[in-house]
C-alpha cells in the first residue's frame, strides 16, 4: 500500500465520519423558540424532534417555572392543518395556538401564532412565521430572519386585569 492510497483512505474516512457526524446531531430534538411572559415566572420552550434530521415526528412544549422543568406536554401536529395545534389554555379560552393552511412535516411551512388579545371581546390577532430547515436545523423564522425568542406582553384592562395577549416580540 502506497502513502497516496493511505491518505485518500483517510481522507474518505473522514469525511464520512463527519458526515455521519452532523447527520446524528441535526437527528434530535430542537429547541425552535423560548417563550417568556411580562406576567409571571413562567416560560415555555417549543421543541421539534426530528429523527432522522428531516422530518418532523414530534412537538413537545416544556412548562418551566422559575427556570426549573415542570412538565413536558406533546403537541399534536396532526391538527395543525385542522383546527389549530394549542399551545395555551386557560378554562375555556384558547389563549395561543398555532395554525396552518400548507404545513409538511418533512417541508416545514407558513404557521400563524393565533392569539387572543382580548378574552372580554373575544378578539384575536395573528402573527405570520416560518417553520423551515437551517444549516442547523429547524429554526422559527419571521421575514426571513431567524428568531429564538418570542416575549409575550400581557394585555391588561382596568377594572378586569389580564384578559389576553398584546403584542408578541420576537427575537
Amino acid at each position: 500500500m502506497n502513502l497516496r492510497s493511505v491518505i485518500s483512505t483517510t481522507v474518505f474516512f473522514s469525511i464520512a465520519l463527519m458526515v455521519t457526524i452532523f447527520n446524528v446531531t441535526k437527528a434530535a430534538e430542537q429547541t425552535i423558540a423560548t417563550i417568556t411572559t411580562d406576567s409571571s415566572t413562567t416560560s415555555y420552550k417549543l421543541i421539534i424532534d426530528s429523527t432522522d434530521g428531516r422530518k418532523i415526528k414530534n412537538f413537545y412544549k416544556d412548562v418551566y417555572e422559575s427556570g426549573t422543568k415542570v412538565r413536558r406536554e406533546a403537541l399534536d401536529s396532526q391538527v395543525l392543518l385542522k383546527t389549530g395545534m394549542v399551545l395555551e389554555q386557560r378554562d375555556k379560552y384558547v389563549v395561543m395556538k398555532l395554525k396552518s393552511s400548507n404545513f409538511d412535516l418533512e417541508l416545514g411551512g407558513i404557521v400563524t401564532v393565533d392569539t387572543l388579545y382580548n378574552g372580554a371581546t373575544g378578539e384575536r390577532r395573528g402573527y405570520e412565521l416560518q417553520i423551515a430547515q437551517s444549516l442547523k436545523g429547524w429554526a422559527l423564522f419571521k421575514q426571513k430572519a431567524a428568531i429564538s425568542q418570542i416575549q409575550i406582553q400581557t394585555n391588561r384592562v382596568m377594572m378586569l386585569g389580564d384578559v389576553g395577549i398584546k403584542n408578541l416580540v420576537m427575537k
